[in-house]
């Protein structure tokens, strides 16, 4: 009985993905806006904290691939490192970099988008991380989908791996895999993820749908909270840059322990949405890798034919999927990682699914209750 369960399962994930993958076809690669234009004036905020290590890199590359009229706002959320004055003495080389600190009542990525809108002079607001590196052509490829009626953009993006492990590289194909189910699900009206490194807005649009209120008590999810409101507000000026040149590149987690925090922020959202399929595909997704956890064990002890098609079904669609997605990240797949990952991610999954629902996660130096 349970073969055929997941001959089912697999049959409807197989149709959804092939879905996702046309959505993902419908957007032209890299993706153009021809009536759009690249001398908006546009405001970069990065909230940081602790980002010493890293802070410079970003804001050289930034500087590196921009043109036009621009600012940068570092709102410094109470670092106890180096941070602060890094970006005071790169101040003295780049013309338009800020530095603004959260008072002493304040705290959290929210907090310190939110004082990065509030000082911007203009309207286009483009937010990443301290721990980050943009393409040369990010800035342009926001501008040019703001100027074209754009409420709110995003991109894609990958983790740095200079060393080639294979670890980060099995990351990199689940971020690849997350970053064209989320530009695909925009496609299809139903908005779902996003990386909170690689996104752009209006002001007048976030102040309009309220900013991150009802939702500042949360310590993560900017980006996602923020898209499910102005979706809801503009439901076709949302887009996803299919483009390399909006690529943005982030550190990976730096050990074992920041990888369990990490993956458990982001699972524990999903009980926080509002929206029924936001609610419905986190829980269907965890049902259909439970039964492939259970199949993966039990075909490879028995060598029951039926279970190891239906395994091999599941391979090919996944990696016509994560092969075709994976081309915006500039960078190929490895069969080796890619079967690799097949083999840990039901597992991973499941383990993550149970665990993002109790205890406590820690994010930038801070204990956070789920």
């Amino acid at each position: 009985m349970i073969y055929w369960i997941a001959s089912v399962v697999t049959l409807f994930y197989g149709s959804v993905l092939l879905l996702l993958l046309m959505m993902w076809h419908l957007r032209k690669f890299p993706v153009a806006f021809p009536e759009g234009h690249t001398d908006v004036f546009a405001t970069v905020i990065i909230p940081v904290r602790n980002e010493a290590r890293n802070i410079e890199r970003l804001i050289r590359s930034i500087y590196k691939g921009a043109t036009g009229d621009f600012e940068i706002i570092v709102v410094d959320d109470h670092s106890e490192d180096e941070t602060k004055s890094i970006v005071k003495h790169l101040q003295e080389e780049f013309e338009g970099l800020n530095l603004a600190l959260l008072s002493a009542d304040q705290s959290g990525k929210k907090a310190a988008i939110t004082l990065g809108v509030d000082l911007a002079k203009g309207d286009l607001m483009i937010c990443t991380d301290g721990d980050s590196e943009v393409s040369e052509g990010w800035l342009d490829e926001h501008r040019r989908a703001f100027s074209s009626g754009v409420k709110l953009a995003f991109g894609p993006v990958k983790l740095f791996n200079s060393n080639n492990s294979r670890w980060i590289d099995l990351l990199n194909l689940e971020l690849a895999a997350l970053v064209g189910v989320g530009a695909a699900t925009l496609k299809m009206g139903r908005p779902t993820m996003i990386n909170g490194c690689n996104y752009s807005f209006s002001k007048k649009v976030f102040e309009e749908v309220g900013g991150f209120e009802g939702n500042d008590h949360i310590a993560s999810g900017d980006d996602e909270f923020l898209l499910r409101k102005v979706h809801q507000a503009y439901p076709y000026k949302i887009k996803f840059l299919k483009s390399s040149q909006a690529l943005v590149t982030s550190e990976p987690p730096q050990d074992w322990e920041d990888f369990y925090h990490q993956r458990r922020r982001w699972a524990s959202k999903w009980k926080l949405h509002r929206d029924v399929f936001s609610m419905i595909m986190p829980v269907f997704i965890f049902c259909v890798y439970g039964v492939w956890s259970w199949l993966l064990v039990d075909a490879c002890l028995t060598l029951n034919t039926l279970g190891l098609y239906i395994l091999g079904a599941k391979f090919i669609v996944d990696y016509l999927f994560v092969s075709v997605v994976s081309k915006v990240q500039d960078r190929r797949v490895s069969i080796t990682s890619f079967v690799l990952l097949q083999i840990i991610y039901p597992f991973y999954v499941v383990f993550f699914g149970v665990a993002s629902n109790f205890g406590t996660y820690s994010w930038r130096d801070r204990i956070h209750r789920i």
